[in-house]
């Protein structure tokens, strides 16, 4: 089986709903996961958990001094425009493992090993929940020296760390540098079309290493979902029950629920408001309930009702 590790910095507090998020960390017992953290690190003893302890200071002082170049990562938000090189940053904790990656902490998961299988981890060398590209909130490379450095290989990436916004070089800059191949980079450059025709059998080859999969994770967005739906009509009710996440509109189970677009407008391109925004509180299921199950609705994380699907 590959071992497979994510990596997680985040700092400040942790989230209204991370006892229901440890919960479905530790029903993927064969999967490890690396907290670089000032939080609270009592919360959870289980043995594919592991908590690297730092201040936001001095991980972002670290990265500068390992990187050998200036950055400016103002905020924990910032941090994802160095997932391109957790390989590097990270190297001593991923040593030993198959795969690393990173994910967010606003998702429960399902059973990651049903969606990324054995046979799937052995035919490629990078895995993405969405299929257009690779995927912020969860994605996995192969733990080789090629993707550990594959960030260096991001078009202006000085310039992106430099920028104190948020640029999102973790999504679209690794997707064209494991996508495009020197001929792609040549056509565009020259705005010389035929160049990436003539060549298109290098970029398919290169494209058959990557599981760029659908799995519909995030719902509220303009991509159609399953049934086509776009932005606010896409499924709205979910359940967690026992490690598998579920929803009132499809026949099947989830790789996970990213809570993104349920807590944060910005990227619900609608211009609707996301529900979860104005809400003082929004759990109110407990640990306790995830056998009988949970909602994860507009109304906020609450208990199931025994006449709701589980």
């Amino acid at each position: 089986m590959s071992k497979i590790a994510f990596l997680i910095p985040y700092f400040g507090k942790w989230p209204e709903w991370m006892d229901l998020y440890v919960d479905s960390i530790e029903r993927n017992p064969t999967i490890d996961f690396h907290f670089i953290t000032d939080c609270d690190t009592t919360v959870t003893k289980a043995k594919n958990v592991f908590f690297h302890t730092s201040t936001f200071e001095k991980y972002v002082n670290d990265a500068q001094s390992i990187l050998g170049v200036s950055i400016n990562i103002p905020n924990p938000y910032k941090i994802c425009d160095l997932r391109p090189f957790f390989g590097v940053i990270h190297a001593d904790i991923i040593e030993g493992y198959d795969f690393y990656g990173w994910t967010d902490v606003d998702i429960l998961f399902g059973d990651i090993r049903s969606f990324y299988t054995d046979e799937i981890l052995s035919s490629h060398d990078a895995l993405s929940s969405h299929e257009i590209r690779l995927a912020g909130h969860c994605a996995l490379l192969r733990n080789t020296q090629e993707f550990r450095e594959l960030g260096y290989k991001v078009y202006d990436w000085k310039k992106a760390l430099l920028n104190p916004e948020f640029v999102g070089i973790d999504e679209h800059g690794m997707t064209n540098a494991l996508q495009m191949t020197f001929w792609d980079k040549l056509s565009e450059k020259l705005k010389m079309p035929w160049i990436k025709s003539f060549f298109s059998g290098l970029r398919k080859r290169k494209m058959k290493r990557l599981y760029f999969k659908e799995q519909y994770t995030t719902p509220f967005v303009a991509m159609p979902w399953i049934d086509g739906s776009l932005h606010s009509d896409q499924p709205s009710n979910w359940f967690y029950k026992n490690g598998v996440v579920t929803n009132t509109r499809d026949d099947r189970n989830f790789m996970y629920i990213h809570f993104m677009n349920f807590k944060s407008s910005q990227w619900r391109h609608d211009g609707t408001e996301a529900p979860w925004k104005a809400m003082d509180q929004i759990v109110f299921a407990s640990k306790e309930d995830i056998e009988k199950g949970i909602e994860i609705s507009n109304r906020g994380i609450h208990p199931l009702k025994p006449a709701e699907k589980g």
